[in-house]
C-alpha cells in the first residue's frame, strides 16, 4: 500500500479518508448508486478501478487541468463577466 501524505498547509486539498475530495466524491457517488440498484461489490470494484485510472490522468498533467479541460468543452457555465465563451477562438479589439 502506497504511503498517504497529510495535508501540513491550509492550501493543501482536503483528504477524506485515504482520498482527495476530488477522488472522493466519484466513489461515494457510485456506492449511493450501488445501494440503490443492489450491485454495491459491482459498483465499489467499479468505482476503485475509476479512482485509479483518475489518479493516473490527474498525476500526469499539470495542477487544474480537470477544470481547465471541463471549461475548454464547455461545462463550467459561470455568469462571471471575467471568463470568456470557450467556443470563441478569435477575441477582436
Amino acid at each position: 500500500m502506497e504511503p498517504v501524505t497529510i495535508p501540513k498547509h491550509i492550501d493543501d486539498p482536503v483528504t477524506l479518508l485515504v482520498w482527495s475530495a476530488d477522488e472522493f466524491a466519484p466513489a461515494a457517488f457510485m456506492l449511493i448508486l450501488g445501494i440503490l440498484i443492489g450491485q454495491v461489490t459491482a459498483m465499489t470494484k467499479l468505482s476503485i478501478i475509476a479512482i485509479k485510472a483518475y489518479r493516473r490522468f490527474r498525476d500526469n498533467r499539470p495542477d487544474g487541468f480537470p477544470l481547465h479541460a471541463a471549461y475548454w468543452v464547455g461545462m463550467l457555465p459561470s455568469k462571471a463577466s471575467t471568463i470568456p465563451n470557450p467556443f470563441i477562438k478569435e477575441f477582436y479589439p
